[in-house]
C-alpha cells in the first residue's frame, strides 16, 4: 500500500518517531524535523515504564485537596518555581474543572480504553524495529512506608485500577523481600503490576527507531522550526518555515513535547500544556541486583534497571524549560533512593527535562480545527514511553482516512476550549 502525500513531523521524540514508522508502514512519504538528536528531549529521561497501570487521572480531588501542602513540604515531589507561576494560571483553572468528579470519570474512560490498545501497537513497533531485545517484560513493584498509606491505597486507588481492568497482586513486605532481595526494609508492602514492561535504554530505543525510519527511505532534518503556515486549503499543504529555507508537506504532525504550544502561537491557538520538568540520576549499580522497576510511591520516584546503571527518576516541577536546575531536587532523590538501596550510592550522571503536562492528564491527539491537514499528537505527560506507539496509530488512522481504533474526542484541542 502507498499514499501520494509527503508527511512532516516535528518531534523526533518516541511519540514523533512511533507516528512516524506507523505511517511508513503504509507506504506514507514521511520528514522528521528537530533541533535535537531522536530521543534526546523529554523521551531521554523517563522511568523507562510502559505503565499499563496508568489509568487514573493525575487531575482528581484528593490531589486538589493535597496541593497546598505539597507545595509548602520541600522534600515533596511536587513543586513550582516562583517565576513560573503565571504560566500556570490557563492551566491551573482548567486543572481545577478537570478534578471534578464528572470530568474524572470521563478521562479514566478514555485513559482506560486507550491503555487497552497500547500492548498491541507496542508489540508491532517492536517488531517492525526489532527492538525487542531492548524490552524487559518482569512486571514493576510499587511500595508504601507504612501500613496506614497502603491500606489507604488498597481501599482507594489500587481498588479503582483494578476495576478498570488492570491486573495487580498485593504483596506483604516479606514477600516483597523475595521478589527483590537488595531493596531495603523501608516499607510496609506494596503492590506488583505483573504486566508492566520496561526498556533498557529509552534514548537507545529511540535511536533505533530512527535507524529504522531512515533505514526505509525516512528524511531526518536537524532545524530548529520558526514558524508552521497551514494553507487556506488543505489541499495545498502546510509550509513549515525554517532557519534557511521553508518546506512544504501536505501534512503535518505537531509531536514536539513542551515546545509544542508556541509553534502553535504561530497559528493563533492556544493550548494550556505547560512544562513539568521531571529529574533522574543514574546510580552506579555494581553490586545491586533489582530486577524491575520498584517505585516508592509516597514519595514519587522509580529506580529502573538500564544499561548504564539503576535510573532513578521522578518528581514534579513546574518550571521554565530553561530554568536552572533545581540542586535541591536531586539531593532529596539521593536521600529516598539511598533509603531504597539501604546505603547511598555513586552518582554516575543527573539529567533534568521538560514534560509536556495538561491540564486533565490527557495527551492532545487529533487534528487543528478548520485546519485538518495539521494533526497534534503532544501532552503526554509521564506516559510519553506508554502512549507513544498508538499514538501514532491514531494520529496515522485519521490522516488517511481510515476508521480510528477508538474515539478521539476525548483528546482533542477543543475540549480547553
Amino acid at each position: 500500500m502507498s499514499h501520494d502525500m509527503h508527511v512532516g513531523i516535528i518531534g523526533a521524540g518516541v511519540v514523533g518517531l512511533s507516528t512516524a514508522l506507523w505511517l511508513q508502514r503504509q507506504g506514507v512519504k514521511v520528514t522528521i524535523i528537530d533541533r535535537q538528536a531522536p530521543g534526546n528531549g523529554a523521551s531521554f529521561g523517563n522511568a523507562g515504564l510502559f505503565a499499563d497501570y496508568a489509568r487514573l487521572p493525575f487531575a482528581n480531588m484528593d490531589a486538589l485537596k493535597s496541593l497546598p501542602n505539597m507545595l509548602l513540604d520541600k522534600k515533596s515531589p511536587l513543586s513550582l518555581q516562583a517565576g513560573y507561576m503565571l504560566n500556570l494560571i490557563p492551566y491551573g483553572w482548567r486543572f481545577v474543572r478537570a478534578c471534578m468528579d464528572k470530568n474524572y470519570q470521563h478521562g479514566r474512560a478514555a485513559l482506560t480504553e486507550i491503555q487497552n490498545l497500547t500492548v498491541a501497537a507496542d508489540n508491532a513497533l517492536f517488531d517492525q524495529t526489532a527492538t525487542r531485545d531492548l524490552i524487559k517484560a518482569e512486571g514493576c513493584l510499587g511500595l508504601f512506608s507504612t501500613t496506614e498509606s497502603y491500606q489507604a491505597a488498597r481501599d482507594g486507588s489500587l481498588a479503582e485500577r483494578a476495576r478498570q481492568g488492570v491486573a495487580m497482586e498485593l504483596l506483604s513486605a516479606t514477600e516483597v523481600k523475595a521478589l527483590e532481595p537488595d531493596i531495603a526494609d523501608f516499607h510496609a508492602g506494596g503492590v506488583f503490576y505483573p504486566n508492566t514492561r520496561f526498556t533498557l535504554s529509552p534514548v537507545q530505543l529511540c535511536q533505533r527507531y530512527s535507524e529504522e525510519f531512515l533505514r526505509v527511505g525516512g528524511e531526518l532534518l536537524c532545524e530548529d522550526v520558526i514558524a508552521i503556515q497551514p494553507a487556506a486549503e488543505m489541499s495545498q499543504g502546510v509550509d513549515v518555515q525554517l532557519h534557511n529555507e521553508t518546506r512544504k508537506f501536505d501534512r503535518l504532525v505537531v509531536a514536539a513535547g513542551a515546545a509544542s504550544t508556541s509553534l502553535l502561537k504561530t497559528i493563533g491557538l492556544k493550548v494550556p500544556v505547560v512544562s513539568e520538568r521531571g529529574y533522574h540520576l543514574t546510580l552506579n549499580g555494581e553490586g545491586r541486583t533489582i530486577n524491575r522497576p520498584v517505585g516508592w510511591l509516597d514519595k514519587a520516584i522509580f529506580i529502573t534497571p538500564m544499561q548504564d546503571g539503576l535510573r532513578v527518576a521522578g518528581t514534579a516541577e513546574f518550571a521554565a524549560e530553561d530554568a536552572p536546575r533545581n540542586e535541591e531536587k536531586v539531593n532529596v532523590m539521593l536521600e529516598h533512593a539511598s533509603e531504597m538501596l539501604g546505603a547511598e550510592p555513586e552518582v554516575k550522571s543527573s539529567w533534568v527535562g521538560s514534560r509536556p503536562s495538561t491540564p486533565d492528564s490527557l495527551p492532545v491527539i487529533g487534528q487543528v480545527p478548520g485546519c485538518p491537514q495539521v494533526s497534534l499528537a503532544f501532552g503526554h505527560g509521564h506516559l510519553g514511553v506508554t502512549l507513544g506507539a498508538i499514538t501514532g496509530q491514531l494520529i496515522g488512522e485519521q490522516m488517511l482516512g481510515l476508521k480510528t481504533a477508538m474515539d478521539l474526542t476525548p483528546f482533542a484541542v477543543t475540549r480547553f476550549g
